[in-house]
């Protein structure tokens, strides 16, 4: 039986954010009837429909039709959660408004999505990826301040830098200015608040008996991407800050003799060892020194220049190999997601699928980025056409008993979804405390554990993002003593989460079957940088998973000719987490029905992959046409990208239908009379020679100039913006 069986999920939404989210609840095996306008969604999707609405039922219904509107209703008399992403004011204008829908269901969760959440002077903007991005800072936070985002909040970053990045190691593009992600990050972590809200919201009403409405929004989405970067001390400490976030940091991307690959958190140095010779070793004799460890960006850069030549030496599949040997050096591929998607231990694992589409074949897509091990998933069914299940939907409603307004009394109130749920948090660093903060901040009590070594760790302003809202206790869980207290606080609680490796879990007496004997009823979370597979010993970080899972690729525009790059739109620390915060929640839902506690995981290779849930690939890795990113990183076609204009800001467009067309043409009239561009065909077929042409014209006036004109015509269109976060 499926995780849940028996939930009708109604989604109103659009763009990519609901649906993805809605796409989780499918593949759990909620009813999902997607509702879908007469109008054809036109906010930039990239491609992803086929993906993110399989396991679905689609119906289209007029919701200004009062016969549609009734169907609707029907529907949502017998539906447990609905989700939309209507402007803010749409949802009561059609009736359809929480405060109306709960008089006649009371037990119906809605989840709400917007661009910028509602009341605020940035409410009524347009909601589509990019624009957010642009409008609150992101794009100029993916390309990183010279010193750290907080330097630049402080207003104390380096307008001009001390030394600079080689072209021979540097990453991404070499252009300055803010860089537009092929990773449509801002949704991606809306679609991960809004199941996480979701699931919270079903765990409470299984207590109270009552739904509620729940909200998010894609600025929301943005400010929790920063968490970390966007501080504004009154005063620092040592340790508080380091030099990570420089826009000059390479991530460990370098190349090899066929390609690229990730080495994050190794040292440049052990690599120049292994490959002095005519055939690659392991260098037992490289010893690691204190200044080795200590180095700072600039001579980690100059050690990088160093070993450049001998990284090209070898090849990518070579080095991967011997850092695997070797156990303690990271060192994974920078793959594209065709690649990813036809790993043999992904499919193994389940977080690939196998999809039967009746019109393409067999499709590999993203499968279980998270797994409950008492729920397993099902193989979804491939994505509906739109509307295909109109009359079906139109029958069934009529079906239903006639919608009844009810009124239903909470049999218990709680202050939060997860108000009684004790966590132990063992994790480390960033992806499992940042799990543990989201149980936290929806109700629950968590209790830090970490031993006396990691307490330089916690001074710093990556884990004050990551572990506010807890109890903390120093444990040295290696001793008799310490494993004692650690165990009498497992009896004790419901959830445990860790991001150890399985051997270092194992040696500690932290892994699952050690911690069920103690506690059968535990939810036990694990978090891990790569599969349950092969990979499951080796040294695993936000940016070699990225690497892996192909995030890095397609931020890098490499399909065009680009060089790979991660940013802060990768999100595989923090997606790791909110992977596993949706699936201890789901995991304690499952428990309140069966009283059983189970083995939960996720891992940072799967939140690339959800990254890239767009792309769908054959069993071989054939590639089917999809947005790609440019190799300069401005954006995915003349209509949708950044624009560097005459004060040498940024202006983002997102010209997406014929409406936004003849608006951009009222403010540029020749584009009318160029027979290039007269239709939506011909303008795909030129898109070259339209980027060209509005990058010579929009370089003409300064950007609020082209703001204020595109606005005022209707074009969806923001400055790309420096200071939002001050």
């Amino acid at each position: 039986m499926s995780l849940l069986q028996g939930i009708t999920v109604l989604d109103l939404s659009t763009g990519i954010a609901g649906p993805q989210a809605t796409m989780l609840l499918a593949d759990r095996g909620a009813n999902v009837i997607r509702v879908e306008s007469p109008v054809p969604d036109s906010a930039p999707t990239l491609g992803s429909y086929r993906v993110l609405n399989r396991g679905k039922r689609s119906a289209i219904l007029d919701l200004d039709n009062a016969e549609d509107l009734n169907t609707l209703l029907a529907l949502v008399a017998h539906a447990d959660v609905l989700v939309e992403s209507f402007a803010p004011g749409e949802s009561a204008r059609l009736g359809i408004d929480y405060p109306s829908l709960s008089k006649l269901n009371p037990e119906l969760i809605v989840c709400s999505i917007t661009g910028y959440g509602r009341d605020n002077r940035h409410a009524n903007r347009p909601a589509y990826d990019q624009l957010v991005a642009a409008r609150t800072g992101l794009q100029w936070e993916n390309r990183g301040w010279y010193g750290s985002p907080i330097d630049h909040i402080l207003g104390r970053d380096q307008k001009v830098p001390t030394f600079d990045v080689s072209s021979d190691i540097s990453i991404g593009s070499d252009r300055d200015g803010p860089i537009f992600s092929a990773t449509p990050a801002v949704s991606i972590v809306t679609a991960y608040n809004a199941t996480l809200a979701i699931s919270a919201a079903l765990l409470a009403r299984q207590k109270t008996g009552r739904g509620q409405w729940v909200e998010t929004s894609m600025m929301q989405a943005t400010i929790m991407m920063n968490c970390a970067a966007w501080q504004k001390p009154e005063r620092t400490t040592p340790f508080y800050q380091f030099e990570v976030q420089d826009r000059r940091q390479t991530w460990g991307i370098v190349q090899a003799k066929d390609g690229y690959m990730c080495m994050w958190v190794s040292m440049p140095q052990w690599f120049a060892a292994a490959g002095a010779g005519e055939s690659l070793r392991i260098p037992h004799d490289f010893v690691v020194t204190p200044q080795l460890r200590m180095m700072t960006l600039e001579q980690r850069l100059d050690a990088l220049r160093t070993a450049a030549p001998i990284f090209k030496k070898f090849t990518v599949d070579e080095w991967v190999a011997l850092a695997a040997e070797y156990g303690n050096e990271s060192c994974q591929p920078v793959r594209s997601p065709e690649q990813a998607l036809c790993d043999p231990a992904l499919i193994a694992e389940g977080s690939v699928v196998a999809v039967d589409d009746p019109e393409l074949g067999v499709l590999h897509q993203v499968g279980a980025v998270y797994r409950l091990h008492n729920r397993p998933l099902a193989t979804p069914l491939a994505a509906p056409k739109r509307g295909a299940h109109t009359e079906e939907i139109r029958a069934e409603a009529a079906k239903l008993a006639s919608p009844v307004p009810r009124v239903k009394e909470a049999t218990q109130r709680l202050k939060g979804p997860l108000e009684g749920i004790r966590v132990i948090d063992f994790g480390a660093a960033v992806a499992g405390p940042w799990g543990s903060q989201l149980m936290a901040d929806l109700g629950a009590e968590v209790i830090k554990v970490d031993p006396a070594r990691q307490s330089y760790w916690m001074r710093n302003y990556m884990a004050l993002a990551v572990n506010r809202s807890k109890r903390w206790i120093g444990l040295d869980i290696k001793s008799d003593a310490g494993k004692n207290i650690a165990y009498e606080l497992v009896k004790g609680a419901d959830v445990v989460l860790h991001n150890m490796r399985p051997q270092a879990a194992a040696k500690l007496g932290l892994d699952y079957e050690s911690i069920q004997v103690i506690n059968p009823e535990i939810i036990y979370c694990t978090t891990r940088g790569f599969e349950d597979g092969p990979r499951s010993q080796l040294p695993g970080n936000d940016q070699t998973g990225n690497a892996l899972g192909g995030s890095e690729w397609e931020d890098g525009g490499c399909a065009q000719g680009g060089k790979p790059w991660f940013g802060s739109s990768s999100n595989g620390d923090l997606g790791n987490g909110f992977l596993a915060a949706i699936a201890m929640v789901q995991a304690l839902y499952d428990r309140q029905q069966t009283g059983k506690g189970q083995l939960v995981d996720a891992s940072i290779l799967n939140a690339s992959l959800f990254n890239n849930a767009r792309v769908y690939t054959t069993p071989d890795a054939a590639s089917f046409e999809r947005p790609q990113l440019d190799a300069n990183q401005t954006g995915y076609s003349a209509l949708y990208r950044i624009y560097r204009c005459a004060d040498n800001n940024w202006l983002c467009i997102a010209v997406c239908n014929e409406s936004h067309w003849q608006g951009l043409t009222t403010c540029i009239s020749d584009l009318t009379s160029d027979s290039r561009f007269s239709s939506t065909d011909d303008r795909e077929a030129n898109d070259q020679a339209l980027q060209a042409y509005l990058e010579s014209v929009f370089v003409t006036r300064a950007a609020d100039q082209w703001f204020e004109l595109l606005d005022r015509a209707g074009v969806p269109c923001e400055i790309s913006e420096e200071n939002f976060a001050r």
